[in-house]
């Protein structure tokens, strides 16, 4: 398994065209996601995130009620296949400007990839290197981090 699959979230949620905003947008805070996949009888047709609801229903005055979630979809999907390296993953959030990716295996979604649970992989990394140079530098300097009872390990 890649680090691509360890990181996606695999529970995808996702609307019809023909959905309306409003109940496409109730699934979304029901299920706590920012975005869901829209398809048309199994196939990817866009994206709809709370930048679509924003700035294409609020902002453009349309009811959420009345609005089919294909007419403010995003159409122009940013894909990533499943085998992806992670460098050029954050290559593709920086220069498009999206925070969430659908991952396709063989072309159908299999997952999707927020900039959230990748900086949450970022930040747990870092976490470790660190915790391992200071545990490394401690036992250099003939000390034991993690010997906390003042014994020696029956030393």
């Amino acid at each position: 398994m890649n680090a691509i699959e360890t990181l996606m979230k695999t529970n995808l949620i996702d609307a019809e065209v023909g959905e309306t905003v409003a109940g496409v947008a109730n699934r979304m805070a029901e299920n706590q996601v920012g975005v869901l996949l829209v398809r048309q009888g199994g196939t990817l047709r866009g994206v709809f995130s709370e930048r679509d609801l924003l700035t294409r229903v609020v902002g453009e005055g349309r009811d959420p009620n009345a609005t089919n979630v294909e007419t403010v979809m995003t159409t122009e999907i940013v894909t990533a296949e499943v085998d992806t390296p992670i460098k050029e993953v954050l290559r593709i959030f920086r220069e498009q400007h999206i925070r969430h990716i659908p991952i396709l295996r063989g072309g159908k979604p299999v997952g999707i990839l927020s900039t959230r649970d990748f900086l949450g992989f970022l930040v747990e990394g870092l976490e470790r290197f660190i915790q391992e140079s200071s545990y490394s530098q401690e036992i250099g300097e003939g000390s034991d981090p993690y010997d906390h009872i003042g014994g020696s390990y029956g030393r």
